[in-house]
């Protein structure tokens, strides 16, 4: 029997498996191929859009679903096949979600504002705030007039994104919770000055759970960074975070490897030998 049959690895990709503004070392390359070819199973779980993340991971065997959107989507990517999204606003049925977004927009001038559908990234900002990292993504976006979006029945919305200097963050979460959206969403930091929200009960860890019912009787071992991770390792059978991840997410995985510029990959593929 393969040394590694009956056993995922799900990997967060920055931050994990991709240092920040960078590639995949080829030291985490072959240890992916190598734990691939001897019986292992290999995804990622990334707030990125399939369409972001194929860029970085080009080349890569991944050979199960993999979850997206930080936990709104499930995603074949052997078959290029959406297998299931939840969407954020499902079930407001008073339209609170654009409503919320027009007033972060009029409350917080300069933050870069981003609405996430199943087929496009839509920036409802000016271009002068648009983050610095969007001409460098591997996905289309656009700018957007938020009254396009306002009909989320016809067009779902799967995540709301903001992008703004912390403390101007922490005043959105109050601001959910003064309009109501926050009932109706799991909020999360996903870097220091990113905050997001997908729909309520909703993350990288529920999605996991919907993979594991794919796959009966597989272990999984998962591995990531930030607040983002939490439960997808605590939804694992095994975790691992690098020397570098945020310190909550340090004291949530069961194994601590070395940062992610010293190819955390590589170091598990070796561990689990």
């Amino acid at each position: 029997m393969s040394k590694f049959a009956g056993k995922l690895i799900i990997s967060d990709l920055d931050g994990t498996l991709i240092p920040r503004g960078g590639v995949i070392s080829p030291e985490n390359r072959r240890a992916v191929r190598y734990f691939v070819e001897q019986g292992g199973r290999f995804t990622i779980a990334t707030g990125r859009t399939p369409e972001a993340a194929a860029g970085y991971v080009e080349g890569l065997p991944i050979n199960a679903p993999g979850i997206f959107f930080n936990g709104a989507m499930l995603y074949d990517w052997e078959r290029e096949q959406v297998l299931k999204t939840m969407p954020l606003t499902a079930g407001d049925e008073q339209g609170l979600w654009p409503r919320f977004a027009g007033e972060c927009r009029q409350r917080f001038p300069e933050a870069c504002l981003e609405v996430y559908t199943e087929d496009n990234c839509h920036v409802i900002t000016p271009s002068a705030n648009d983050d610095p990292r969007l001409p460098h993504e591997y996905y289309r976006y656009a700018h957007t007039d938020l009254e396009r979006l306002s009909d989320t029945g016809k067009t779902p919305w799967l995540k709301f994104f903001a992008c703004d200097r912390h403390e101007h963050l922490e005043e959105y979460v109050a601001l959910a919770r003064q309009m109501g959206v926050a009932d109706l969403a799991n909020g999360f930091y996903s870097e220091d000055n990113y905050y997001e929200f997908v729909a309520k009960g909703l993350s990288k860890g529920t999605m996991l759970s919907r993979l594991r019912e794919m796959l009966p009787g597989i272990f999984i071992i998962a591995c990531g960074d930030y607040l983002n991770d939490k439960e997808l390792l605590e939804q694992a059978d095994l975790s691992a975070a690098p020397a570098n991840a945020h310190r909550e997410i340090r004291k949530t995985a069961r194994l601590q490897g070395p940062s992610v510029e010293e190819h955390l990959l590589a170091w598990l593929v070796e561990q689990l030998q």
